[in-house]
């Protein structure tokens, strides 16, 4: 197995909802369109690929200056345990080295400790507020 790494953006809703729904993401069953324009809109994406099967990929928006949102990370359930998902990060991330703010929202009862490698944090002082409002799919 030889896993390699791609900027590449367009995405078809069947590799995202594949890839989503594997991992057990309900956006990917519910929202696939929405789900899919979201990761070919990201500004920086980079994926992870064994042939011609989309395994894993990482996505961010950002200002182009300070603030980086870090908006989704995944890997295939047979893919992971393999640094894929860390491969994927320390790639990220060294796209925004610089930038002040880099944000991520996670279930940190699952993720705290893979993201904590990277030097993420849960901070007291700084916290996520949310409006959600998740209207049909189109």
């Amino acid at each position: 197995m030889e896993i390699v790494y791609k900027t590449r953006k367009e995405f078809s809703v069947e590799e995202i909802t594949n890839l989503f729904a594997f991992t057990g993401w309900t956006s990917a069953i519910k929202y696939p369109n929405r789900l899919t324009r979201a990761i070919n809109g990201a500004d920086h994406v980079i994926s992870a690929w064994d042939g011609e099967k989309l395994v894993g990929l990482v996505s961010a928006i950002d200002d182009g200056a300070i603030s980086m949102f870090l908006t989704f990370t995944v890997v295939s359930p047979e893919y992971q345990g393999r640094g894929i998902g860390r491969e994927l990060v320390e790639k990220l991330l060294e796209n925004y080295r610089g930038f002040g703010r880099q944000v991520l929202t996670t279930d940190f009862a699952k993720n705290e400790k893979f993201y904590a490698k990277f030097g993420f944090e849960i901070r007291d002082d700084e916290g996520a507020m949310f409006l959600k409002d998740w209207p049909e799919d189109d």
